[in-house]
Order: structure tokens, then C-alpha cells, then sequence
């Protein structure tokens, strides 16, 4: 059973918002301000985040087909998808496995390959993010440091403070087992089969999941837009939530969504 929050207008097109390792359902709050009278706003909570429940085997097949079925069983037709980090991921699942589904999708600081090729770089980076829990730390203890060196140089003190807030919620198990569902995640040869119109947007300054390869995803997808927001890291939709934000109303009108 997945949890979510969303908003009133359920006659309208419906926007599926799904966030990262480091989030919840409440980072889109300032999507949901924005665009709940024009869309309906489903802002998910994946399993084991908010108050939904784990799953017995996590990876991102098995998030995605949590977010599917939670979405046909609510009779969510033609929805726009969008999804930041291990979200874009689980969109990019989604929209692969069913084509024909959505009406078009969002993939916000994201890739289609966990780590490439380097087998070393995922090794490091599973065990860089799970040192301290295993050290005995808190996910509260650490969330501030952690959401300190993702976002970007300039980025507001409000903005680090509501983000580990956030992550400060989120339970170790949890965290865990979504740190390594991202192991052997690929999907770089089925972007060319994507055919709805998506949007990519990246941070200047992201260091998870670097502009550039971004930029490469979309000239892999046919109906593709590229954004890159100035000035900012890793979490775009709260750092920079204007320009993020104007990013979805240009691409809503383009292709008249």
C-alpha cells in the first residue's frame, strides 16, 4: 500500500511526482503549490518511505511495479511521470516496460546506468553512503552532511534544513535497501525505445548525477527537451523551484500537455 498526498483537482490530467533515495512524498511541495489547480498532483511516498509499506524484495523493477500498479488500481489514465534520482529511474522502468502508459514523462537529476561500467565506483559509492549507519550512526545524524554535499555551493540554508528534515524521516532500513537497489540498474539501450515526449532536467553543479550525462540521455530519446538549471546541485525541484518549475510549464505548453 503506497501513501501519497495530492491535490484536488482529480478531473485534470494527473502529474505523478516520485521522489529519490533522499526524499518523500513532501520534497514536491513546491510542484504541488504550483501546479495543483491546472493538474492532478499525486506526490508518492515509494515503498517503505512516509507511511507506506517495505516491500520483501526491493529493487527498482520491483519499485516500479509497486508505482504501476498503485496507478492502474487508482485508474490513473495517461498521466505525466516525473521522477528525481532513484525516481527518474523507476519512471524510466515504467515508461520501457509500458509504452503505451503515460502520456509523457519528467526525468530530473537522473541517469539510465547506475555507476557505467566502473564495478569499483558502485562498490564505492554503496559503501560511502552506508559507512556511517554501519559506523552505528543515525540517518538523523548524518542527513544535514549528506544533504550538505549534493546540493549546490549557493544553495539556502532553509533549502538544507527542509531536505535533511526530510531525510531525517526516512528510516535506516529503508534507506538501505533503497541505497542498493540501485545495484546493476541499466536501461541505457532501451532509451531510444522511448517515443513520448520527455523532459531532462539537470543541475549545473550536480555531482550525482552530472549535466552531461544527462545531455547524452536525451539525444538518445526521441521526443527529447534539455534543461540545465545555473547554480544548482542534486535536489533541483527545492533548490532552484522557480526556474524548475518554469522548465514544466514551457515543456507542458510545447507539446501541449
Amino acid at each position: 500500500m503506497l501513501n501519497y498526498i495530492c491535490s484536488t483537482s482529480e478531473d485534470k490530467t494527473p502529474l505523478i511526482l516520485i521522489h529519490g533515495i533522499a526524499g518523500t512524498s513532501k520534497v514536491f511541495e513546491p510542484q504541488i503549490n504550483e501546479f495543483g489547480k491546472q493538474y492532478y498532483v499525486i506526490s508518492i511516498d515509494l515503498p517503505g518511505y512516509g507511511r507506506s509499506s517495505m516491500l520483501e524484495n526491493t529493487s527498482i523493477s520491483s519499485y516500479a511495479n509497486a508505482v504501476y500498479d498503485f496507478l492502474i488500481s487508482h485508474a490513473l489514465e495517461s498521466p505525466i511521470l516525473l521522477g528525481h534520482s532513484l525516481g527518474g529511474m523507476i519512471v524510466q522502468k515504467i515508461i520501457t516496460q509500458h509504452p503505451s502508459y503515460a502520456k509523457a514523462s519528467i526525468l530530473v537529476g537522473t541517469s539510465s546506468k547506475f555507476g557505467g561500467n566502473d564495478v569499483l565506483w558502485q562498490k564505492h559509492f554503496i559503501n560511502s553512503r552506508l559507512r556511517p549507519l554501519n559506523e552505528g550512526k543515525t540517518l538523523a545524524e548524518i542527513s544535514e552532511s549528506l544533504i550538505n554535499n549534493i546540493v549546490g555551493p549557493k544553495t539556502e540554508k532553509k533549502i538544507i534544513k527542509f531536505a535533511s528534515n526530510i531525510m531525517s524521516s526516512i528510516s535506516d532500513k529503508s534507506y538501505r535497501v533503497a541505497i542498493n537497489s540501485l545495484i546493476g540498474f541499466d536501461l541505457k539501450n532501451k532509451l531510444s525505445s522511448i517515443s513520448i515526449p520527455t523532459l531532462l532536467i539537470a543541475g549545473e553543479n550536480d555531482n550525482q548525477a552530472p549535466a552531461k550525462i544527462m545531455r547524452r540521455m536525451s539525444e538518445n530519446i526521441k521526443l527529447s527537451q534539455f534543461v540545465v538549471i545555473n547554480e544548482c546541485g542534486h535536489l533541483i525541484n527545492i533548490e532552484k523551484p522557480v526556474d524548475f518549475n518554469n522548465a514544466l510549464k514551457d515543456f507542458f505548453i510545447k507539446y501541449n500537455l
